[in-house]
């Protein structure tokens, strides 16, 4: 990884070699900018603004440099409440968001801090951005003076982080450089409707769950036994073909209860879980249904464990809601996209599934092949709870 780090100077190079090194560190950023991961402006001396479009809002997660801050403002540099309101009222007194006509957008500022995410210490923000009434939420021009007016080689990159109405899932779009010669751009992301805003949830959900192994393996496992029936705590015969359809469908159908239940409460109610215990909570479910597959522990109870774990499955899916925007109309059409796509790679997975559950149930050597695959699967778990269970 390449790190640029400079000290601020009031001696001046020549005005061609100034060019050139800026022009360099121009590059370096810009092409660090198209990297995927979390804002990395913090890895150079310039700064980075990541916009998150949702229909209602607009977020934004602004890192500033703290060494360029102090020199460009003459302020403290640390977290006491005085020197938080300075910088607060800095950085809105340099940089405006207006909407074409000249209307200026509403600013929250949630939260502001100066702290180390990587390298050298920034002043961290987030904002929320609301559009003034009757103007367009996915058309704003950003103004911004933070830094670049002291210190004319600092430069801000302006990036769209996440747009989930216009297609982006989270990739990086880079829309341009705020620099001290031109400190204003123009963010035009187009129109787009509850049709976009259901389709390209339902892809992101669709990705999402393609994506989520641990999620994918607990039903796995789960569906792993279902062709078999239960007796002195051990599988033995195999069921009808009818009675195990009947079986995989319940269990599909608790779970898709279960995560649509809280990913529903996250979204309406701003339901919440601290990332760690539900990580963990996710891993453990792997695990109790990997020894299941092994040994019978709650046979004929499938369905119940499968909608109390998709409770807590859901929650992980919680955290993309915050790009589902804030009207109740938005969220709706948002979520049922989201949850027609996770349960369209599910049903996929299942129908693909099934006929391997019902060779596998007859095979003479099925119960070897499904203790080996249930042992793989609580090794897989018990790595995760390890990882997820441990000092973050």
């Amino acid at each position: 990884m390449i790190s640029i780090q400079r000290r601020p100077t009031q001696q001046r190079a020549s005005s061609g070699s100034a060019t050139i090194k800026h022009l360099i560190r121009a590059a370096l950023a810009l092409v660090l900018a198209l990297l995927p991961g979390p804002a990395l402006a913090h890895l150079t001396p310039n700064s980075e603004i990541r916009l998150a479009f949702a229909p209602g809002a607009v977020t934004a997660d602004i890192v500033v440099p703290q060494g360029e801050f102090a020199y460009a403002t003459g302020l403290s540099t640390d977290n006491r409440p005085a020197s938080l309101a300075r910088a607060k009222a800095r950085v809105m007194a340099d940089m405006a968001v207006l909407s074409p006509d000249g209307r200026p957008w509403t600013i929250s500022v949630n939260r502001i801090a100066f702290e180390t995410i990587a390298g050298p210490p920034d002043l961290h923000l987030t904002l929320t951005l609301t559009a003034p009434p009757g103007a367009s939420d996915r058309k704003l021009l950003w103004r911004w003076h933070v830094v670049t007016r002291e210190a004319p080689n600092h430069f801000a990159l302006l990036v769209i982080g996440a747009d989930l109405a216009g297609g982006l899932k989270g990739e990086r779009e880079l829309v341009g450089a705020l620099t001290a010669t031109r400190p204003e751009l123009l963010i035009d992301r187009g129109h787009a409707g509850l049709g976009s805003l259901f389709a390209n949830a339902f892809r992101l959900g669709a990705h999402h769950i393609a994506q989520g192994y641990d999620h994918l393996l607990f039903l796995l496992a789960l569906l792993l036994p279902a062709p078999l029936l239960a007796a002195a705590g051990r599988w033995t015969t195999p069921r009808t073909s009818r009675d195990t359809f009947k079986k995989l469908a319940w269990i599909v159908t608790a779970f898709t209860i279960g995560h649509s239940a809280t990913l529903i409460l996250a979204a309406f109610l701003g339901l919440r879980l601290p990332a760690q215990p539900v990580e963990a909570g996710i891993a453990l479910s792997v695990l109790v249904s990997a020894i299941h597959a092994a040994r019978p522990v709650f046979p004929g109870r499938e369905p119940l464990v499968a909608g109390l774990f998709g409770l807590v499955h859901g929650l992980a899916f919680a955290t993309l809601v915050s790009n589902f925007g804030l009207g109740m109309t938005t969220r709706a059409t948002a979520i049922l996209g989201f949850n027609l796509g996770i349960e369209a790679v599910q049903l996929g997975i299942v129908v693909l599934a099934v006929p391997l559950l019902l060779a596998l149930a007859r095979w003479k050597h099925g119960a070897s092949a499904r203790l080996a695959l249930a042992a793989l699967t609580g090794l897989a778990a018990l790595f995760w709870l390890a990882q997820r269970l441990g000092p973050s």
